[in-house]
């Protein structure tokens, strides 16, 4: 192809300049360090501890330790703090961390019980069952004014040492319901469950 057959560009051109451009921005001579975006700080859960107020009779299911002297109560009652303590300020992701720390707590309690106690419940780890307002006390285990001392700690913690005609007492609270009042069942009169088959 020869070359004067494509359209020769003229001597003189003329450049417009992009009217919708923005100007270029200098940098200034003092350098600022970039400013880096604020992060906001993702909010933390913080259960709070809450007291139920009901008029309906509660009832707690009661471990207890029952010793002769105060100062052999006094230690014991250390020990089960800093036990406490100790699981509290192991750090970890798990939710359910509180309630798995209550049963380590129960479970050193009643081994302390069943090697220190000095009642007839250190077989069962001193467990005293279901305690509530106007339940029939054996002199031998409960007095009632264990039973009104029992109905005014807080759950979950170790009591301070309590001291009646029995000895002196730590109490742990392990659960607490309300109470609802249970009919003895009489094996004797009660209707049988599998027809044909007597009482």
């Amino acid at each position: 192809m020869a070359e004067d057959q494509f359209p020769k560009e003229s001597e003189k051109t003329v450049y417009q300049r992009d009217k919708t451009a923005k100007e270029p921005v200098k940098p200034s001579d003092a350098r600022k360090p970039p400013t880096k975006p604020k992060i906001k700080p993702k909010k933390v859960f913080v259960p709070k501890k809450q007291v139920l107020k009901t008029d309906k009779p509660m009832e707690h299911r009661v471990r207890h330790i029952r010793l002769s002297s105060m100062d052999a109560a006094q230690l014991i009652r250390q020990t089960l703090l800093d036990f406490q303590k100790e699981l509290a300020d192991q750090p970890t992701d798990n939710p359910d961390k509180e309630f798995h720390d209550r049963e380590k707590l129960e479970k050193f309690f009643a081994k302390l019980a069943k090697k220190y106690s000095n009642c007839t419940s250190k077989g069962l780890g001193g467990e005293l069952g279901w305690i509530y307002k106007g339940i029939k006390t054996a002199d031998n285990i409960l007095t009632q004014d264990l039973v009104d001392t029992i109905l005014q700690i807080e759950k979950y913690t170790v009591s301070e040492p309590v001291k009646t005609k029995l000895g002196i007492h730590l109490l742990l609270i392990c659960e607490s319901q309300f109470h609802v009042p249970r009919e003895k069942v009489n094996i004797e009169n009660r209707p049988s469950s599998i027809p044909g088959v007597p009482n």
